[in-house]
C-alpha cells in the first residue's frame, strides 16, 4: 500500500453515467478499508463532475454514520482530479475502470505494469485479443491483482443457483435457458453501446457478456467454453430513440445463441441457450419474461429436474417425481447489492493479495465466446472457440498485435449488422 495507515487508494478511471450512477456510491460503506480518493477521465469537466458528486455522497454519508466521520473528513481531503492516468496512478493502489469498452484494456494493462491492482467494467473489452493481451501482461505482474467486474457474478440470486446445483436438487444439469436484457422502451441503451468500435458489438456484448459470464460462474469454472452456434443474431429494430434522439441501429439488438460448455475432468458437456436483447424476451412459453437488469430469466433442467426463475423474488426448484420447492430470494433496486459484492470483493482481496477466480483469462474468454457468435452468424454455421481465435490470430498477424488488428475483428464481424447488410 502506498500510505502508511494500510488504507487502500481507489482511483476512478472513466467517470461517466455507470460510474456515477453505480460504483462511486458503494465507496463510503468500505471506508475502513479502502478510500476513494482520484479521479481521472478523457473529459476533464466530466472528472471533476465526479469528484464534487463523490464529495456530496461522502458529506451525506458522514453526516449519517458519525462514528465514521473523522475518516471521512480525512479522506475529502484527498479528493482529486488527475490530468493523467499516469499521475493517478503513481498515487493510487488500486483503479476502478469505467471507461468505453474500447480503452479499458489498455488502462487495465497500464495499470498493471506500474503495480496497481485493476478492476474493470463489462464488457471487459471489444475483442479477445484485446483481453488475451491484458491476460498475458497481469500473468506477468502477479503482484498486481485483476478482477472483472460484472456485477451479475456477485449477485446473490446466482450465488443461489450454484447453490441449489451444488446440492444436487435437480441432478446433473444438461442444459440452461436464459434471457439478459432490456425492453424495447427501455432507456438504459446507449449510444456509445450501440457503437461497433466503442463497443465491440451491441446487446451481446453488452446484455450477452452479462449472461455468459453469470451463467458460468454458476456452472463452474471447470466448464469450458468450446463451441458456438448463432441461432439468431441481427436487428430487429433498425430505428431507434437513444439518449432521446432518432438513431439508427448498425449492431446487434437481439442475439440468440447456443453455447457448448464442457467438463474439463469428466468430457460431459451443458448446451446454454442465451437469449441477449434490447427488445425485451422472446424465449420460453411464459407471456411475461421481464429479462432486465438483475431479474432475468432462467431455466436450469437437470437429469432429475429443473430450477426456474422468472422473478427477483423467487426461485422454483421442480422435481421429476413432482416435488416442488420454492426459493425466496431478496430483491435489490438498481443491483446495489452485486455492485457492492463485486467492490467490496476485490478490495478484501487487494488487502490480502489474493488474486481472483474472475480474472482477464476469464473475461477474455466470455468475450471469446461473443466474438464466436459473431463469426458463427457470418460464417452462417457454427465454429469452436479455436476456429475463432485462429480467425483472430489471422488479424494479428497482418496488422500487428495491437489496436489495429483489434478494428479490424470488431469491424468485419459487425458489418453484417449495418443497413447495406439487411
Amino acid at each position: 500500500m502506498k500510505h502508511p495507515d494500510q488504507i487502500l487508494r481507489v482511483g476512478g478511471v472513466g467517470t461517466g453515467r455507470i460510474w456515477q450512477f453505480a460504483h462511486a456510491r458503494t465507496y463510503p460503506q468500505f471506508i475502513e478499508k479502502a478510500w476513494l480518493t482520484g479521479f481521472h477521465d478523457v473529459n476533464p469537466a466530466r472528472a471533476e463532475q465526479a469528484r464534487r458528486q463523490y464529495e456530496d455522497i461522502l458529506t451525506k454519508y458522514a453526516a449519517e454514520h458519525p462514528q465514521h466521520a473523522e475518516r471521512a473528513a480525512l479522506n475529502l481531503k484527498e479528493l482529486r482530479v488527475y490530468p493523467t492516468l499516469a499521475e493517478l496512478l503513481a498515487a493510487v493502489d488500486v483503479v476502478d475502470v469505467a471507461t468505453h469498452a474500447r480503452g479499458r484494456m489498455a488502462v487495465a494493462i497500464q495499470a498493471l505494469e506500474a503495480g496497481v491492482h485493476v478492476m474493470v467494467e463489462k464488457p471487459m473489452c471489444r475483442t479477445w485479443s484485446e483481453g488475451d493481451r491484458a491476460a498475458r501482461v497481469a500473468a506477468a505482474h502477479p503482484g498486481a491483482l485483476f478482477q472483472l467486474n460484472d456485477d451479475n457474478v456477485f449477485d446473490p440470486k446466482y450465488h443461489a443457483y450454484s447453490d441449489l446445483l451444488a446440492q444436487g436438487l435437480i441432478g446433473s444439469v444438461q442444459h440452461i435457458t436464459l434471457i439478459r436484457g432490456s425492453r424495447l422502451d427501455s432507456t438504459t441503451v446507449l449510444k456509445s453501446q450501440a457503437n461497433a468500435l466503442d463497443n465491440g458489438g451491441g446487446c451481446l456484448m453488452d446484455y450477452g457478456s452479462h449472461g455468459l459470464a453469470a451463467v458460468w460462474s454458476v456452472l463452474g469454472l471447470r466448464f469450458r467454453p468450446v463451441r458456438v452456434e448463432a441461432v439468431s443474431v441481427g436487428v430487429r429494430h433498425r430505428h431507434r430513440v437513444l439518449e432521446d434522439e432518432p438513431f439508427i441501429m448498425e449492431v446487434d439488438d437481439n442475439a440468440q445463441i447456443k453455447v457448448l460448455f464442457e467438463d474439463a475432468h469428466t468430457g460431459a458437456w451443458v448446451t446454454v441457450f442465451l437469449e441477449a436483447t434490447w427488445c425485451g424476451g422472446h424465449l420460453g412459453l411464459e407471456p411475461d419474461k421481464p429479462g432486465g437488469q438483475g431479474n432475468g430469466y432462467i431455466s436450469i433442467v437437470g437429469d432429475r429436474g429443473v430450477i426456474f426463475s422468472n422473478s427477483g423474488t423467487s426461485i422454483t426448484v421442480r422435481g421429476f417425481d413432482g416435488s416442488t420447492r420454492s426459493v425466496p430470494t431478496r430483491e435489490y433496486p438498481a443491483e446495489s447489492m452485486s455492485f457492492n459484492e463485486q467492490i467490496g470483493t476485490f478490495l478484501d482481496r487487494a488487502r490480502a493479495g489474493t488474486p481472483t477466480v474472475y480474472d482477464a483469462a476469464f473475461g477474455a474468454e466470455v468475450i471469446a465466446i461473443c466474438g464466436a457468435a459473431y463469426l458463427a452468424a457470418l460464417r452462417g454455421r457454427a465454429v469452436t472457440l479455436d476456429e475463432f481465435k485462429a480467425f483472430a490470430r489471422e488479424k494479428l498477424a497482418r496488422y500487428g498485435d495491437n489496436a489495429h488488428a483489434d478494428d479490424a475483428i470488431v469491424l468485419e464481424l459487425t458489418d453484417q449488422f449495418k443497413r447495406s447488410a439487411s
